[in-house]
């Protein structure tokens, strides 16, 4: 099984000009940086794949680590 973990940034680095945004970090799977991920103001989670694009949304923060787990690098 992959091993996810959803590092958080400084909040200094959150855009202003998004309101809806709430916290981002960067994405490790398996120990590698594999992009990044945000909290929405209306409750989604996304994560996006830096190396294939792919775009993961979940409805809460152990659903999105769930689907990670799945996903192929």
């Amino acid at each position: 099984m992959r091993t996810v973990k959803l590092e958080h940034n400084d909040d200094t680095v959150l855009d202003p000009s998004d309101p809806q945004l709430v916290i981002r970090g960067s994405l490790l799977l398996d120990g590698h940086e594999c992009g990044g991920w945000e909290q929405r103001r209306d409750g989604t989670w996304t994560a996006r794949l830096s190396k294939s694009g792919e775009t993961v949304v979940a409805a809460s923060r152990d659903q999105l680590i769930e689907r990670l787990t799945l996903v192929s690098l």
